[in-house]
């Protein structure tokens, strides 16, 4: 048994309007760049590493958010091969030592990220399902949390080492294999096999209000879509509680409101600062369940207390310098 850890990186229309986005987008919302992975022996051992570049075909430009943090560009992916291709040698890199592997990342967004490239390029490699390592060094560590991967990395006092940055690939599968070595027990690793969720198309609407363009994030919050949300069973608009939302990202707000007939809706607010400089606003609602309750209310006291110590995060700068858009999937 070996393991190889995989890690993605993938483009994104410039928006939501252009001519291949309203032509693909329904089946294609992210493209992939590039896959990086570290293989490991059956004691954990980086044995073999491999980066593999993949030349865009439908979102032929590099959204310049992207490019900034993965610092892959046009140049970089000239001469790269097509999707197809490029699987084709990321598989037979992974056999070099056998067919019985397992695959490993962080977290749950790559999973169906490359399901929804292999279906959309008509790829269908055999190839074991993905293992959410996130999820077992949350259990094995006892976190109340998820962890992103340098918060993970700084609890297992791993410091990041020159010349590999975060947002490449193969950087962070490397760092990704270096935390999961942390792991003390690894023998229920194939019980964190994940299936991949559907994506959806944005303008799809299932509970959700289509993008609204703002000239701020609090002209945003402040906006009737956020403040006046609709129950997602009758449709009337309901009053979100005076505490207000929560932040669980830079470009994600969570909150609660009540309808009349209803009771009380979860609310998910997610954003995105345009090119142009405004921010975009999209809303969901569903029926709130009590630990939906009990975590936003934690939350809001959490929020008070960090305040009171003075402890402030301008959320403006931090929407602007969030690291990669939400992954939207059909819940």
């Amino acid at each position: 048994m070996h393991y190889i850890v995989v890690d993605l990186e993938w483009n994104q229309p410039l928006n939501h309007q252009n001519r291949v986005y309203r032509e693909v987008g329904d089946r294609l919302i992210f493209e992939m760049i590039q896959i990086g992975a570290v293989k490991l022996d059956s004691e954990r051992r980086v044995i073999d590493s491999i980066s593999v570049l993949i030349h865009p075909s439908c979102y032929l430009r590099i959204h310049p958010r992207i490019q900034r943090m993965t610092h892959l560009g046009p140049d970089e992916l000239a001469d790269a091969p097509l999707f197809n291709e490029a699987m084709e040698r990321f598989m037979a890199w992974c056999r070099q030592e056998g067919d019985d592997f397992l695959f490993l990342t962080w977290g749950s967004d790559d999973v169906s990220v490359l399901q929804q490239n292999l279906d959309f390029f008509d790829c269908h490699p055999d190839m074991p399902p993905l293992c959410d390592i996130q999820h077992q060094f949350s259990d094995a560590f006892k976190l109340k949390n998820r962890m992103g991967l340098q918060p993970a990395m700084e609890l297992m006092e791993i410091r990041p080492e020159e010349g590999r940055d975060f947002h490449n690939a193969l950087h962070d599968a490397y760092y990704t294999a270096l935390v999961w070595q942390k792991v003390p027990d690894i023998a229920n690793t194939a019980e964190y096999a994940r299936q991949p969720k559907q994506l959806i198309h944005p303008d799809v609407n299932h509970g959700r209000v289509k993008g609204e363009a703002f000239d701020s994030l609090r002209l945003a919050m402040d906006s009737e879509t956020a403040r006046q949300p609709k129950c997602p069973t009758c449709g009337r608009p309901c009053e979100v509680e005076e505490a207000g939302y929560v932040p669980q990202a830079a470009d994600k707000y969570i909150g609660l409101a009540k309808c009349r007939q209803h009771g009380n809706i979860l609310v998910r607010l997610r954003l995105r600062a345009s090119q142009s400089g405004r921010v975009i606003l999209a809303v969901s609602t569903a029926k709130a369940t009590p630990p939906n309750i009990a975590y936003i209310h934690t939350k809001q006291l959490q929020i008070r207390q960090r305040e009171e110590r003075g402890l402030r995060v301008d959320p403006e700068q931090a929407l602007l310098n969030a690291e990669r858009s939400s992954v939207p999937f059909e819940d």
